[in-house]
């Protein structure tokens, strides 16, 4: 992976930790309502995150195959 797709993941991660701090930061406060609505849009990147990771593992796996 290049130094462009390293920035990138970094980036990502570094989003979601920050998000998940925010979750757990609203949760302690009593937000519980923001708390999920935060945690339902999360879900929409996170997903196509996974979905995307699948795909390519599927494709690498049957490269791999003689």
């Amino acid at each position: 992976m290049g130094l462009l797709g390293d920035f990138a993941k970094g980036f990502l991660i570094l989003t979601l930790v920050l998000w998940g701090f925010a979750i757990i930061g609203l949760l302690v406060i009593g937000q519980i309502l923001f708390a999920m609505l935060l945690f339902l849009v999360l879900m929409i990147p996170f997903s196509t995150v996974i979905y995307e990771y699948l795909k390519n593992r599927r494709k690498v796996n049957e490269r791999r195959r003689p």
